[in-house]
């Protein structure tokens, strides 16, 4: 017996179909939406909270700007996840597909805040160390790493390509397989 969520390409969702737990694409939608908004108001929270209560809470200048890094990476890919949420939903098509709706990139679009401050935050400090011939004047201030480390995440795509192409340069090649 066939699975209803594999098609001709394997174990692929098919256009129409959603993620296992929603029953519609409008459900996803909708649950996609208030997870943004969600995310975006305890992320806003938090950066009120430590910015107000940093004494209270024992909270130093070093791990506020720390922790100011990592969520600006994540305002970064939210707020790329978030444009993209909106150009694919307020316009109702795709410019890469013939369907309205991308189900299947569930998981990424959920994911994609989280992975944006990781790579945002790991990049700044590679580049805060000078590993990176990357000058960042003040990078031990809060507002320049979350400045910082917003660009990162939201350009995190970006980021991981020109890492991938600056380790290239360091990491040497299996000669087994130059033929």
């Amino acid at each position: 017996m066939a699975d209803h969520n594999q098609t001709g390409n394997g174990n692929q969702l098919d256009k129409n179909e959603v993620v296992p737990f929603f029953k519609s694409s409008v459900s996803q939608i909708k649950f996609e939406f208030w997870y943004l908004v969600a995310l975006l108001v305890l992320s806003c929270l938090l950066l009120v909270i430590i910015q107000l209560k940093s004494d209270y809470l024992g909270i130093g200048h070093q791990d506020k700007a720390t922790i100011f890094a990592l969520i600006g990476g994540f305002l970064g890919g939210w707020v790329y996840d978030t444009k993209w949420f909106y150009r694919v939903t307020a316009r109702g098509k795709s410019d890469q597909y013939d369907y309205p709706w991308h189900s299947h990139k569930f998981y990424w679009r959920v994911l994609t805040p989280f992975l944006a401050a990781l790579v945002a935050f790991s990049t700044y400090l590679l580049a805060s160390m000078d590993v990176f011939p990357i000058v960042i004047n003040n990078s031990d201030s809060a507002k320049v790493s979350f400045a910082v480390c917003f660009l990162l995440g939201y350009f995190s795509d970006l980021v991981l390509s020109r890492l991938a192409k600056w380790a290239e340069t360091f990491i040497p090649k299996d000669s087994r397989n130059d033929h």
